[in-house]
């Protein structure tokens, strides 16, 4: 069945299945279902027997959310974590920005029959701040309300974007010292020859000024003013001749900064890079082409561009430096077990040459009158090897050093320390992000800092509703909200990422910080297996390789309160998987 309303509201409909294709009893069931040949969507029977449908792929990455985790009104991605409402499509956990389209579901005898427009089966994602009435920068009421946002990260563009869906009208302006604006980090060490505006969260200028963001790029802030409520750019505001901004609520939200080698000799040399950008990704592959490349670090950042630079074949050879406490690399966050099975694969498919248990003493240029570049790398133990391309990838600080002259309360490194509503001790001024010491839900309320994507989204979007819930007590400056959550209350989310290595996904749900024991179910040998990390003989985190969608799994047990014992832990991963 097939009907037209305009070129641009062409409905589909179609009968997709029959309500005795579904289980009988009361647990929650999902199906992956065609409309015609137009397009496909996720149907979900409900406890109560109705039906809802909506779009079949994550809004993140695309993944089939039919492999995903149903469990109480939501579904889990298997490959990121991110969770969908399944009675409005909302998105409720992260990463990703945008929610699903939901279609009409109607029953007829046993006939399960769905209406949608085909442009919604085309495109998967809805974004509410373009499908429905909202601010626009001709509509925004400048002098109700002013939101600063430092950073230019996905906590301050999640942060922007639910004030506007929460209603707010004044002025939200994001200020950032990057030259481009929100974009997928993560993405800079599995691609490093990806285009910057390919990588962009959202469109461009455009896409900002539609939703009322006023967007500054490359301004750096270079001071807070607590009492008169402002900060210091590096930059005058446009049209003015003052560079003070003056704010009524402030969120810090700046990441962070890539450590460097310094002071070691030779750390300033030419060809000696960290990625933190768009283009210092596509400068490590420009750089690296049969050049003999040295990667300092055995983390994230350091494997992910060994595994990019090993499968593409672009250098000549490829060496990590693990550091002194690293026998394998990921040892600190994975263990030992799974570090040797990343470290085989990169062995394996591009001849990886790794250095376990030493550091960087030196770098040094050669003596053939090219002496602006790295030649060599001089190890802890005395060690010297070639190098013509030195990659540091040794972890971040926070990016808050402007803050120092404030009254803004940090630690020894840093780290600022907030409620769960992700406010600092000045009234008016959060924090979110990689930079933050927030209380966690599963160590019962210790403060912890969790530097992953997922977690940054989530911190913008709790800021945010508080920043909403404390003007909407007093009436102002609102217009019609786009959401229905006005609780304020801190989102709980269970920590969520992933690393590629050479092809093979990783995932890891979770916080195992402190960890003492691993169990390993399923083989290390083949490959395909979850590691269960252990503290206090209860599971705090799980890492999978080849076993979709346990991790989504797991990560909807500890959501759900459920503890895991040894007891409960498989030899063999379930069939399933």
């Amino acid at each position: 069945m097939e009907s037209k309303v305009g070129d641009n509201d062409e409905f589909i409909e179609s009968i997709v299945c029959k309500v005795q294709d579904f289980k009988s009893g009361h647990d929650e069931e999902m199906k992956e279902v065609t409309l015609g040949g137009d397009g496909k969507c996720l149907l979900v029977r409900h406890r109560n027997g109705e039906f809802t449908a909506m779009g079949h792929k994550c809004t993140h990455y695309g993944a089939p959310l039919i492999k995903g985790v149903l469990s109480n009104n939501r579904v889990r991605c298997p490959w990121h974590g991110a969770c969908f409402n399944t009675q409005t499509g909302d998105i409720e956990d992260f990463p990703g920005l945008d929610s699903l389209h939901l279609f009409l579901v109607t029953v007829q005898d046993d006939d399960v029959i769905v209406r949608a427009k085909k442009r919604h089966l085309i495109k998967n994602k809805r974004n509410d701040l373009l499908e429905k009435s909202c601010m626009t920068s001709a509509n925004v009421e400048p002098e109700d309300h002013n939101v600063v946002i430092i950073g230019g990260g996905p906590s301050s563009l999640t942060c922007a974007e639910t004030l506007r869906k929460e209603g707010f009208t004044g002025r939200v302006i994001l200020v950032s010292k990057e030259r481009h604006p929100p974009y997928d980090r993560p993405k800079l060490s599995k691609a490093l020859d990806v285009s910057p505006s390919s990588a962009y969260l959202r469109p461009g200028q455009d896409y900002y000024e539609k939703i009322g963001i006023e967007l500054r790029n490359d301004v750096e802030v270079l001071e807070v003013d607590v009492v008169a409520k402002s900060v210091k750019m590096s930059k005058s505001i446009p049209g003015t001749a003052s560079k003070q901004l003056k704010y009524d609520d402030l969120v810090i939200a700046t990441g962070g900064e890539p450590r460097t080698l310094e002071p070691i000799p030779g750390w300033n040399l030419k060809n000696v890079f960290v990625l933190r950008t768009p283009d210092d990704a596509n400068a490590i592959a420009e750089a690296s082409k049969d050049k003999k490349v040295v990667i300092v670090g055995s983390s994230f950042i350091g494997m992910e561009v060994a595994s990019f630079l090993g499968a593409k074949k672009i250098p000549a050879s490829i060496a990590v430096v693990c550091g002194k406490k690293s026998a394998v690399p990921f040892q600190s966050s994975l263990g030992k077990l799974v570090g040797h099975v990343i470290q085989q694969i990169h062995e394996e498919k591009a001849g990886v040459k790794f250095h376990p248990l030493v550091g960087v003493a030196g770098l040094f240029s050669g003596d053939d009158g090219d002496t602006g570049y790295v030649r060599e790398v001089e190890l802890s133990d005395g060690t010297r090897i070639e190098a013509e391309v030195v990659v540091v990838g040794i972890g971040v600080i926070p990016a808050t050093s402007f803050l120092r002259g404030s009254e803004i309360r940090m630690n020894e490194r840093g780290f600022i320390p907030v409620d769960g509503r992700m406010q600092t001790k000045i009234p008016h001024v959060y924090a979110v992000g990689d930079i933050t010491l927030f209380p966690f839900s599963w160590r019962d309320g210790e403060l912890v800092n969790v530097q992953h994507w997922q977690m940054a989204h989530t911190h913008g979007r709790i800021a945010a509703m508080d920043i909403a819930e404390s003007l909407r007590r007093t009436k102002r400056p609102y217009h019609a909200a786009i959401s229905t959550n006005h609780s304020g209350r801190p989102i709980k989310s269970v920590p969520f990422f992933w690393t590629v290595q050479f092809g093979s996904s990783i995932r890891y749900t979770g916080y195992g910080a402190g960890f003492n024991d691993v169990i390993i179910s399923g083989s290390l040998d083949e490959r395909k297996f979850a590691a269960y990390y252990f503290k206090n003989d209860v599971v705090v985190a799980v890492a999978t390789i080849m076993a979709d969608p346990l991790a989504a799994q797991i990560a909807e047990k500890i959501l759900s309160g459920v503890v895991i014992t040894r007891n409960d832990i498989p030899v063999r991963l379930p069939e399933e998987n």
